[in-house]
């Protein structure tokens, strides 16, 4: 990922997560994006899962599966075909919700 705002977010949101586990994942979010929404930010490959920001995004929009099932389903060790699927029902069905949240785009 080239983009430094994007890079920065990143980096912000997950340190973040990992000091004050007690916050809510939308709570984080809310925190790091401030005064960085309506600008158009490049994720690279941190958007899909199993990136830790992909689960933060998708704990913070309510997404019906946990991040855990979303690393479980994406990750290293599950099906090539399943992770494709499911990456795409991520970019279609949650990252959109991130994106309109904070006027991304």
């Amino acid at each position: 990922m080239s983009d430094p705002t994007a890079l920065a977010i990143v980096a912000e949101a997950l340190a973040l997560r990992d000091s004050h586990r007690h916050a809510s994942a939308l709570d984080v979010l809310d925190l790091v994006m401030q005064g960085r929404q309506d600008r158009l930010l490049d994720f690279g490959e941190q958007m899909l899962p199993p990136a830790a920001f992909a689960l933060l995004v998708a704990e913070a929009v309510g997404d019906h599966m946990s991040p855990a099932e979303w690393e479980a389903f994406t990750g290293p060790k599950a099906d090539a075909s399943l992770r494709s699927t499911l990456q795409l029902q991520y970019a279609l069905n949650v990252w959109p919700k991130f994106l309109q949240r904070y006027h991304i785009g």
